[in-house]
């Protein structure tokens, strides 16, 4: 079972990957992972720390499990044998218009009795996460223009609408 979300960004591709994968700036700006632990790269151990409904956070061990600079960060990582997530996201540039989508896919016995009461608070979660994603971007660029740095694609740099979102749910066992 697999939910994914998309969300349309004004910018340039690599201010999207820069703020996505540059790890330490989660806690100030990300509601749906806290934290994660570890570097980046395929075959790493990660410890997520997530929240379902903002309160209550958990660590779930994950592997990165794709790793392709500037379009794609995908992990895996649950409760092995019961239920497992695959968590992804993508990273695409047209006309000046940055494509976010992320999705999680479950598999594991658990999954046809856990995925229907999780649905809805996850698919607020990775929604509420593109939208402050899309917020980082656009402040760490009012924040390159201040500075006189626009046009940075340095992650040291870039630290300093309204979306329209698609949600996509695939109900089907998978």
């Amino acid at each position: 079972m697999q939910i994914s979300t998309e969300l349309a960004i004004p910018g340039r591709a690599d201010e999207v990957w820069a703020v996505l994968i540059y790890l330490p700036s989660y806690p100030q700006w990300n509601p749906f992972i806290r934290r994660v632990g570890g570097s980046l790269a395929e075959g790493v151990a990660w410890k997520a720390e997530l929240t379902i409904d903002g309160r209550l956070f958990f660590s779930v061990p994950t592997v990165i499990t794709k790793l392709m600079s500037g379009a794609r960060l995908t992990w895996r990582g649950g409760l092995p044998k019961l239920m497992i997530g695959t968590h992804s996201f993508g990273v695409t540039e047209a006309s000046g218009v940055v494509t976010l989508q992320q999705s999680e896919k479950f598999s594991g016995p658990l999954v046809p009795v856990v995925f229907p009461l999780l649905k809805p608070s996850l698919i607020r979660r990775l929604t509420e996460m593109n939208e402050a994603l899309m917020s980082e971007v656009v402040r760490r660029k009012a924040s390159e223009r201040e500075c006189g740095f626009e046009g940075s694609t340095d992650t040291a740099v870039l630290e300093r609408r309204r979306p329209q979102h698609i949600v996509r749910n695939d109900d089907r066992a998978q």
